[in-house]
C-alpha cells in the first residue's frame, strides 16, 4: 500500500511521456513527464529506504524532490513560451539539497529537513505561478493552469503547518510512524492524482483548441478560412447595433493570370504577402479571412464606411508598391475592395454579399480601386 503514491506518480509520468511521443512539438509534456517521474522516484527512495544509509538516502531523495517542482514549473512556463533561467534552476536545486545535507551531516535535525524540503518545493511552485500571473487575465485554460500551480504550491506549506507537531526531530523510525508521514502519503496520493488530472485536462484542452484553430485557419496566409469566419460570426455582431461595423470584400486583380504566367509558387508568394499585409493592418477586434482562392473578407469593428475606406486605400497603395520574390521586379500586383456597412439585425453573410457586389463594381470600373456605400474612388491613384 505504501507504494500507491509512487505508482500514481509514475503512471502520470508514463502518460505524459506517451502523449509527448505523439506531440513532439509540445516539449512541456516531456517536462511534465520528468517532473512526475522525479517525485515518484523520490517517494520510492524514501519508502524503500534505498540506499539504506540515511545520509545517502537524504541526498538522493532531496535531489529527486527538488528536481520535480523545477521540472514542473519549467514545463508550465514552456507551455506559454517562457522559461526559468538555468542559473535560477541551479540555485533552487543547490539550496534545497545543501540545506538537507547540512541538517543531516552537520546539525542533524529531521524536523528542519522536512520543513526545508516542503517549504522549498512550495516556493518553487509558487514562483512559477507568480511568473505566470498575467495569464489570470487570459482564457479559461490559462487561468486554470495558474490556479492549479498556485494551489499546489500552497499545499506544501499547509501540510507542514497542520502536522508540524508530529514530526520527530531525529528519530527516523518514529518519523515513518508519525501522523505527518501518514498524512504525507495520503496527500501525496491525492495531490499527485489531482495535479496529474488537472494537467491532463489542460493538455487535452490545448490540443483540442489547436486542432480547432488549425481547422479554422488558412495555412497559407494565416488568416481565418470560411469556416473560421462562420464560427466567429456571433461575436462580431455589434451589441445593440449602436457601434458601426464595416465589411470589406477584397480580391487580387487578375490573380489567375499570375498563376498562369509565373506558376502557382509565385501565386502562393503573393497570397502569403497579401495575407501578411492584411494581418498587420487589423485592429483589436477586427477579423480577416481568406474565403476563396484570391478572395478575402475583413470585418472591421467600430469603423464607419469612411474609416474602412481610408484603411483599404492605404492597403491598396501598399500592395501596389510591393515587389514579390517570384515575380519580375517591374511587375506590380494590384487589388480591388468593396465596402458595405453592417446593418442591425442583418446576417453577416448578407453584408458580405453586398460588399462583394460593390467589389465587382470596382473591378468592372477598371480594378485597382476601392468602392464603398456612399463613397467611390473613380480612378486609381
Amino acid at each position: 500500500m505504501k507504494f500507491i503514491p509512487s505508482a500514481l506518480l509514475l503512471l502520470f509520468a508514463a502518460t505524459f511521456f506517451c502523449v509527448w511521443l505523439l506531440e513532439r512539438r509540445r516539449r512541456h509534456l516531456l517536462f511534465f513527464a520528468l517532473a512526475f517521474a522525479a517525485v515518484g522516484g523520490g517517494t520510492i527512495v524514501q519508502f524503500a529506504l534505498w540506499p539504506p544509509d540515511i545520509g545517502y538516502n537524504t541526498i538522493v531523495s532531496a535531489m529527486l524532490y527538488a528536481a520535480g517542482p523545477l521540472l514542473l514549473v519549467e514545463g508550465v512556463l514552456a507551455r506559454s513560451g517562457r522559461s526559468m533561467p538555468l542559473a535560477l534552476h541551479a540555485a533552487w536545486f543547490a539550496a534545497i539539497v545543501g540545506v538537507l545535507c547540512y541538517f543531516y551531516y552537520v546539525d542533524n535535525n529531521l524536523q528542519i529537513r522536512v520543513y526545508a524540503l516542503n517549504i522549498g518545493m512550495g516556493c518553487i511552485v509558487l514562483s512559477g505561478a507568480w511568473k505566470l500571473r498575467d495569464l489570470v487575465r487570459g482564457n479559461v485554460i490559462d487561468q486554470a493552469m495558474v490556479w492549479l500551480l498556485f494551489g499546489l504550491g500552497v499545499t506544501f506549506f499547509v501540510r507542514v503547518l497542520l502536522d508540524k507537531s508530529s514530526i520527530p526531530s531525529d528519530d527516523i523510525g518514529a518519523f515513518f510512524e508519525s501522523e505527518f508521514w501518514i498524512w504525507a502519503q495520503f496527500s501525496m496520493s491525492v495531490l499527485g492524482a489531482a495535479s496529474g488530472l488537472g494537467l491532463l485536462v489542460v493538455v487535452c484542452a490545448d490540443i483540442v483548441l489547436a486542432l480547432k484553430a488549425e481547422r479554422d485557419t488558412d495555412p497559407l496566409t494565416g488568416l481565418l478560412n470560411r469556416r473560421g469566419l462562420q464560427g466567429r460570426e456571433a461575436r462580431l455582431h455589434p451589441v445593440g447595433g449602436h457601434k458601426p461595423l464595416s465589411v470589406v470584400a477584397c480580391d487580387i486583380d487578375r490573380f489567375k493570370g499570375i498563376n498562369d504566367r509565373f506558376g502557382h509558387a509565385a501565386g502562393d508568394v503573393v497570397l502569403t504577402g497579401f495575407g501578411g499585409i492584411i494581418r498587420r493592418s487589423l485592429g483589436k477586434g477586427d477579423v480577416a479571412a481568406r474565403t476563396g482562392g484570391e478572395e478575402f473578407v475583413m470585418v472591421l469593428k467600430d469603423r464607419t464606411v469612411d474609416d474602412a475606406f481610408a484603411l483599404t486605400e492605404r492597403l491598396r497603395r501598399e500592395i501596389a508598391s510591393l515587389s514579390f520574390s517570384e515575380l519580375p521586379d517591374d511587375f506590380r500586383v494590384t487589388c480591388s475592395f468593396g465596402i458595405a456597412q453592417f446593418h442591425p439585425g442583418e446576417d453577416l453573410w448578407d453584408a458580405i454579399a453586398r460588399a462583394d457586389k460593390i467589389l465587382y463594381a470596382a473591378k468592372r470600373a477598371g480594378r485597382n480601386r476601392t468602392f464603398a456605400e456612399g463613397v467611390q474612388l473613380p480612378s486609381a491613384a
